[in-house]
């Protein structure tokens, strides 16, 4: 008997030779669709001499931004700053909203009355168009490509895709330095339940145990109605704090920290740090495995070009760790955030049979998702539904340190922030989503995950 997956490719060969489609890629599925020949995927000529970034100047940051997505990274930076006070937040968004953006927050407002089956995923463009020419980790959007038909050369991409080091040969001696230095595992003395000292072995931009306490305040919060979680053992990881975006490897880091803790990995016995994954996703390349990406960047090993979900997808396959992903647009019916949550929320539901349930909180046994829009990538690790319908995602963002109250929180401590300054930087509302045209995500699948 043939598999789904064969079924699939069968009916694709047969009927739609000039548009395959399928949605989802293992191993062996991924060396063939990187076998393909790719449309061209060149990067948009007009856009290369804007300044689309801003460096943030906030202490400890550095970060390069999109400038359209400032205000909100500035309100992150204030919620933490206040984390241990007893002030809240204006929520109201910046006056420079355009009104193109409240026509979109006003169709997810409308879109939350029809209360769509959560049941059903919905997919946008489809695995084998996204792996072989739609765009990834912020190309342009479709009207402003050349169409698949030119069958053009493959294209080299640039700084809105790449960043602002696009094409550096080689990341500063000072920045490596960092890479390889400042997320090594060394021991501290904390004290146990018993209260003597114990040593623990930690690493400085990692925290654990989070999601058990998101689960917690979720709950806390009268004005959620379900909150949905991932596996309990991600760890949420933060960037180092060097010259350059390296979000998308972050990003990598958290799905192994459920990898590692699900068994699927066995050789791994230290997460690999950011030059350590270039590695891995050079041989990945080497070894035909969605290969047009050396293509497109001219190569990553030693810089501090930004990576997307193609990269990702092809270090999780060289590991041996198959991978679904998908990609999200606006249609002439419906707007990608809908789309996107329609299709997280049906995900975390399938999980529910094994799901440990705490108040209105469910945490499942299933994997994060990386998560990725123009400019930056965060890793989604649950969903709330709110009781008016409105829905948000709950992601960890690697542009962001975890805060000090979730810290106190974490360590058995009170915390005097209010409890919506505590869980601000983890969520992310629909009406904030409708300000983008396209998502991708990437989830890591493996027989060896429970």
């Amino acid at each position: 008997m043939k598999s789904s997956w064969e079924r699939e490719m069968a009916h694709i060969e047969e009927d739609h030779a000039e548009s395959p489609t399928t949605s989802n890629v293992d191993a062996a599925q991924a060396k063939h669709f990187s076998q393909l020949t790719p449309p061209q995927r060149a990067a948009h000529p007009a856009a290369e001499d804007e300044e689309q970034w801003t460096k943030c100047t906030r202490p400890r940051c550095g970060e390069y931004v999109l400038l359209s997505d400032i205000d909100e990274h500035l309100e992150m930076h204030a919620s933490l700053d206040i984390s241990e006070t007893a002030l809240s937040i204006d929520h109201a968004r910046s006056p420079k909203e355009s009104k193109s953006t409240a026509a979109r927050q006003a169709k997810v407002k409308e879109s939350q009355k029809s209360r769509p089956d959560p049941h059903k995923r919905k997919t946008g463009r489809t695995l084998l168009e996204y792996f072989s020419g739609v765009s990834h980790h912020g190309r342009p959007p479709p009207q402003q490509t050349r169409p698949a038909a030119a069958a053009l050369p493959l294209g080299r991409l640039g700084k809105r895709e790449l960043g602002p080091h696009a094409f550096e040969k080689q990341m500063p001696d000072n920045v490596r330095l960092h890479l390889l230095n400042d997320a090594l595992p060394h021991q501290i003395n904390r004290l146990d339940g018993n209260g003597k000292l114990a040593p623990e072995t930690v690493v400085d931009n990692e925290t654990s145990g989070i999601i058990p306490m998101l689960a917690r305040l979720c709950t806390e919060d009268e004005d959620v109605d379900t909150t949905y979680l991932c596996h309990a053992s991600v760890k949420h990881v933060n960037k180092l704090r060097c010259d350059g975006n390296f979000c998308g490897y972050w990003n990598v880091q958290m799905m192994l920290s459920y990898l590692q803790a699900a068994g699927a990995l066995p050789g791994m016995r230290q997460t690999p740090n950011v030059l350590q994954i270039q590695d891995t996703i050079e041989q990945a390349w080497s070894n035909d495995i969605l290969p047009h990406g050396r293509r497109e960047t001219g190569g990553i090993r030693g810089t501090r070009k930004w990576i997307g979900t193609s990269e990702a997808a092809a270090y999780f396959t060289q590991l041996g760790v198959s991978v679904e992903a998908c990609a999200f647009e606006d249609s002439e019916h419906e707007l990608a955030a809908v789309a996107l949550l329609d299709h997280i929320e049906a995900y975390f539901i399938s999980g529910l049979e094994n799901a440990d349930q705490r108040g209105t909180s469910h945490v499942t046994q299933l994997a994060p998702i990386y998560f990725q829009r123009l400019g930056h990538s965060m890793t989604i690790v649950g969903l709330q539904r709110n009781r008016d319908g409105s829905r948000e995602l709950l992601v960890f963002d690697t542009s962001f340190e975890t805060s000090a109250a979730m810290r106190a929180l974490l360590s058995g401590k009170r915390s005097r922030a209010q409890l919506e300054i505590i869980l601000k930087p983890y969520r992310r509302s629909d009406q904030s989503l409708a300000r983008w045209e396209e998502f991708e995500i990437v989830v890591p699948r493996s027989a060896g995950v429970a």
